[in-house]
């Protein structure tokens, strides 16, 4: 468990679980307008770099409400009726972010709510890198997704 942001680590790789409370519709740039329905969703990024590109800095750019929009998840995020719930992050100086959204993908009854999500830059061809996990969190198994691909060691939960 981490008690702030300035305990995430420097760099490596993370999942934003969102908790999106009323069907939200989002106008995005190459992706059009689509529209979420209730439930949680996943997002997964990496931030590698130093500084402003750290991932502490990253996530805490995502819990702003107000910034300029310059990724998908920035659309999402400034809807009033979604709020991120939880973290789950992991030191890395690689980048495992498609492995990540890959496996969370394939948890039980997670669906892939909009192809090309996060995903813009994907060498993996990635369907998304937003995963729909239902009407639970399902946070024990992006956590058991984490601990697979990084170990245990180097995860870190951070609950706002």
């Amino acid at each position: 468990m981490v008690l702030s942001l300035d305990t995430l680590p420097a760099k490596g790789n993370y999942t934003l679980i969102v908790h999106v409370m009323a069907p939200s519709y989002i106008k995005m740039p190459k992706l059009g307008a689509v529209k979420l329905g209730k439930g949680y969703y996943a997002y997964t990024g990496s931030a590698l770099g130093p500084g402003a590109t750290s991932l502490r800095k990253r996530v805490a750019r995502h819990f702003r409400k107000t910034k300029k929009k310059h990724w998908h998840i920035d659309y999402l995020l400034a809807k009033r009726a979604v709020r991120i719930t939880t973290v789950v992050a992991a030191l890395s100086n690689e980048d495992k972010e498609c492995q990540i959204a890959s496996l969370i993908e394939n948890i039980e009854e997670a669906a892939t709510p909009i192809v090309g999500f996060g995903a813009s830059d994907c060498k993996h061809s990635c369907k998304s890198h937003l995963t729909y996990l239902g009407q639970s969190s399902s946070l024990e198994k992006v956590v058991g997704v984490y601990e697979h691909v990084v170990g245990a060691t180097k995860l870190q939960v951070y609950k706002p």
